[in-house]
Protein backbone atom coordinates (compact mmCIF):
# COMPACT_ATOMS: atom_id res chain seq x y z
CA UNK A 1 0.00 0.00 0.00
CA UNK A 2 2.54 2.56 1.09
CA UNK A 3 4.71 1.18 -2.24
CA UNK A 4 1.32 2.61 -4.22
CA UNK A 5 0.95 5.74 -2.55
CA UNK A 6 4.78 6.35 -3.54
CA UNK A 7 4.47 5.31 -6.81
CA UNK A 8 0.94 7.40 -6.94
CA UNK A 9 2.83 10.90 -5.54
CA UNK A 10 5.83 10.34 -7.48
CA UNK A 11 3.90 9.84 -10.83
CA UNK A 12 1.97 13.19 -9.63
CA UNK A 13 5.35 15.00 -8.45
CA UNK A 14 6.55 14.01 -12.30
CA UNK A 15 3.44 15.27 -13.95
CA UNK A 16 3.57 18.48 -12.08
CA UNK A 17 6.86 19.47 -13.50
CA UNK A 18 6.27 18.46 -17.08
CA UNK A 19 3.32 20.52 -17.14
CA UNK A 20 4.85 23.52 -15.55
CA UNK A 21 7.75 23.21 -18.18
CA UNK A 22 5.60 23.04 -21.12
CA UNK A 23 3.76 26.01 -18.87
CA UNK A 24 6.78 28.39 -18.03
CA UNK A 25 7.75 28.19 -22.31
CA UNK A 26 4.19 29.27 -23.26
CA UNK A 27 3.54 31.79 -20.59
CA UNK A 28 6.93 32.45 -19.13
CA UNK A 29 7.03 34.35 -15.80
CA UNK A 30 3.34 34.07 -15.60
CA UNK A 31 3.40 30.46 -15.29
CA UNK A 32 5.39 31.15 -11.65
CA UNK A 33 3.38 33.73 -10.41
CA UNK A 34 0.35 31.26 -11.38
CA UNK A 35 2.60 28.32 -9.09
CA UNK A 36 2.65 31.25 -6.42
CA UNK A 37 -0.92 31.44 -6.26
CA UNK A 38 -1.76 27.71 -6.26
CA UNK A 39 0.64 27.29 -3.46
CA UNK A 40 -1.11 29.83 -1.45
CA UNK A 41 -4.50 29.02 -1.81
CA UNK A 42 -3.54 25.40 -1.63
CA UNK A 43 -1.77 26.05 1.97
CA UNK A 44 -4.54 27.90 3.12
CA UNK A 45 -7.75 26.46 1.81
CA UNK A 46 -6.58 23.23 1.81
CA UNK A 47 -3.83 22.73 4.47
CA UNK A 48 -1.23 21.11 1.99
CA UNK A 49 -0.03 22.01 -1.75
CA UNK A 50 -0.87 18.29 -2.39
CA UNK A 51 -4.39 18.07 -1.79
CA UNK A 52 -5.96 20.24 -4.34
CA UNK A 53 -4.28 17.55 -6.72
CA UNK A 54 -5.11 14.51 -5.16
CA UNK A 55 -8.60 15.46 -4.66
CA UNK A 56 -9.37 15.66 -7.86
CA UNK A 57 -7.08 12.75 -8.95
CA UNK A 58 -6.21 9.45 -6.57
CA UNK A 59 -9.38 10.98 -3.89
CA UNK A 60 -11.89 11.90 -6.45
CA UNK A 61 -14.47 9.30 -5.48
CA UNK A 62 -14.36 10.39 -1.83
CA UNK A 63 -17.25 13.17 -3.54
CA UNK A 64 -20.36 11.46 -3.77
CA UNK A 65 -22.03 14.53 -5.80
CA UNK A 66 -22.67 13.71 -9.34
CA UNK A 67 -22.31 16.81 -11.16
CA UNK A 68 -18.67 18.29 -8.95
CA UNK A 69 -16.20 17.86 -11.83
CA UNK A 70 -18.41 19.96 -14.38
CA UNK A 71 -18.80 22.53 -11.82
CA UNK A 72 -14.60 22.96 -11.51
CA UNK A 73 -14.64 22.53 -15.03
CA UNK A 74 -16.54 25.28 -15.80
CA UNK A 75 -14.67 27.20 -12.78
CA UNK A 76 -11.06 26.55 -14.92
CA UNK A 77 -13.10 27.35 -18.10
CA UNK A 78 -14.00 30.52 -16.88
CA UNK A 79 -10.78 31.54 -15.24
CA UNK A 80 -9.17 30.35 -18.83
CA UNK A 81 -10.84 33.89 -20.33
CA UNK A 82 -7.79 35.49 -18.41
CA UNK A 83 -5.88 34.60 -21.41
CA UNK A 84 -7.25 37.33 -23.06
CA UNK A 85 -5.85 40.18 -21.26
CA UNK A 86 -4.01 42.53 -23.04
CA UNK A 87 -0.52 42.12 -23.95
CA UNK A 88 0.30 45.10 -20.95
CA UNK A 89 -1.41 42.68 -18.19
CA UNK A 90 -0.01 39.34 -20.05
CA UNK A 91 1.97 38.51 -16.15
CA UNK A 92 -1.81 38.26 -14.31
CA UNK A 93 -2.85 35.62 -16.74
CA UNK A 94 -1.79 32.85 -15.40
CA UNK A 95 -2.39 33.99 -11.69
CA UNK A 96 -5.97 34.82 -12.68
CA UNK A 97 -6.77 31.70 -14.28
CA UNK A 98 -5.47 29.61 -11.03
CA UNK A 99 -7.30 31.85 -9.03
CA UNK A 100 -10.57 31.67 -10.60
CA UNK A 101 -10.40 28.14 -11.30
CA UNK A 102 -9.94 26.98 -7.83
CA UNK A 103 -11.68 29.64 -5.98
CA UNK A 104 -14.64 29.39 -8.10
CA UNK A 105 -14.36 25.78 -7.67
CA UNK A 106 -14.24 25.52 -4.17
CA UNK A 107 -17.33 27.98 -4.01
CA UNK A 108 -19.18 26.43 -6.45
CA UNK A 109 -18.64 22.58 -5.67
CA UNK A 110 -18.98 23.85 -2.17
CA UNK A 111 -22.59 25.34 -2.69
CA UNK A 112 -23.63 22.55 -4.24
CA UNK A 113 -22.30 20.27 -1.47
CA UNK A 114 -23.59 22.37 1.31
CA UNK A 115 -27.57 22.15 -1.27
CA UNK A 116 -27.28 18.61 -1.63
CA UNK A 117 -26.67 17.90 2.53
CA UNK A 118 -29.50 20.63 3.18
CA UNK A 119 -31.79 18.54 0.86
CA UNK A 120 -30.58 15.42 2.69
CA UNK A 121 -31.11 16.77 6.14
CA UNK A 122 -34.84 17.83 5.49
CA UNK A 123 -35.47 13.99 3.80
CA UNK A 124 -33.93 12.57 6.87
CA UNK A 125 -35.87 15.07 9.97
CA UNK A 126 -33.71 14.46 12.20
CA UNK A 127 -34.40 15.46 15.78
CA UNK A 128 -30.83 17.42 16.50
CA UNK A 129 -28.12 18.53 13.72
CA UNK A 130 -24.94 20.30 12.71
CA UNK A 131 -23.27 21.18 9.85
CA UNK A 132 -19.49 22.11 9.66
CA UNK A 133 -18.88 24.69 6.39
CA UNK A 134 -17.62 22.76 3.29
CA UNK A 135 -14.30 24.37 3.33
CA UNK A 136 -14.11 23.09 6.33
CA UNK A 137 -14.38 19.59 5.25
CA UNK A 138 -11.88 20.06 3.00
CA UNK A 139 -9.35 21.25 5.30
CA UNK A 140 -9.71 18.48 7.45
CA UNK A 141 -10.65 15.58 5.07
CA UNK A 142 -9.41 13.07 3.79
CA UNK A 143 -7.73 11.45 6.64
CA UNK A 144 -7.79 7.81 7.48
CA UNK A 145 -8.84 8.54 11.34
CA UNK A 146 -11.41 10.79 10.66
CA UNK A 147 -12.62 12.73 13.87
CA UNK A 148 -13.56 15.53 12.02
CA UNK A 149 -17.49 15.03 11.83
CA UNK A 150 -18.52 16.98 8.20
CA UNK A 151 -22.31 16.58 9.81
CA UNK A 152 -24.32 15.59 12.85
CA UNK A 153 -27.79 14.35 13.58
CA UNK A 154 -29.62 12.57 16.01
CA UNK A 155 -32.56 10.67 15.49
CA UNK A 156 -34.28 8.86 18.16
CA UNK A 157 -31.43 9.38 20.21
CA UNK A 158 -29.64 7.61 17.29
CA UNK A 159 -26.29 9.37 16.42
CA UNK A 160 -25.78 9.89 12.77
CA UNK A 161 -22.44 11.67 10.61
CA UNK A 162 -22.58 12.98 7.70
CA UNK A 163 -20.63 11.68 4.60
CA UNK A 164 -19.68 13.41 1.39
CA UNK A 165 -18.84 10.13 -0.08
CA UNK A 166 -22.06 8.58 0.28
CA UNK A 167 -23.71 12.16 0.37
CA UNK A 168 -25.96 10.59 3.22
CA UNK A 169 -26.16 9.82 6.92
CA UNK A 170 -24.27 6.61 8.17
CA UNK A 171 -24.68 5.40 11.87
CA UNK A 172 -21.79 6.24 14.34
CA UNK A 173 -21.76 3.52 16.58
CA UNK A 174 -21.87 4.37 20.57
CA UNK A 175 -18.49 3.66 21.28
CA UNK A 176 -17.53 6.61 18.99
CA UNK A 177 -20.41 8.43 19.29
CA UNK A 178 -18.88 9.91 22.73
CA UNK A 179 -15.33 10.84 21.08
CA UNK A 180 -17.67 12.90 18.50
CA UNK A 181 -20.75 13.70 18.72
CA UNK A 182 -21.84 16.77 21.19
CA UNK A 183 -22.27 16.13 24.54
CA UNK A 184 -25.26 17.94 25.03
CA UNK A 185 -27.00 15.56 22.77
CA UNK A 186 -25.90 12.26 24.23
CA UNK A 187 -26.69 13.80 27.75
CA UNK A 188 -29.99 14.61 26.60
CA UNK A 189 -30.51 11.23 25.31
CA UNK A 190 -29.26 9.65 28.69
CA UNK A 191 -32.23 11.60 31.00
CA UNK A 192 -34.42 9.62 28.24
Amino acid sequence: MILLVLLVLAAVLASAALVLIWFTRIFGHTAWLAVLCYGAIAWFVFGNLLKPVMLVTAFSDRLGAPYWRGLVLASFMLGAISFRLPARLALLRGPLFVAVGMSGSLASVGHYAEDLRSEAIERFRPDRESREPFLDSVYNAPQDFQFFLHGAAMKRCVPYAWSYHSMGFYRVPPTAARNVMPGKWLAECAKR
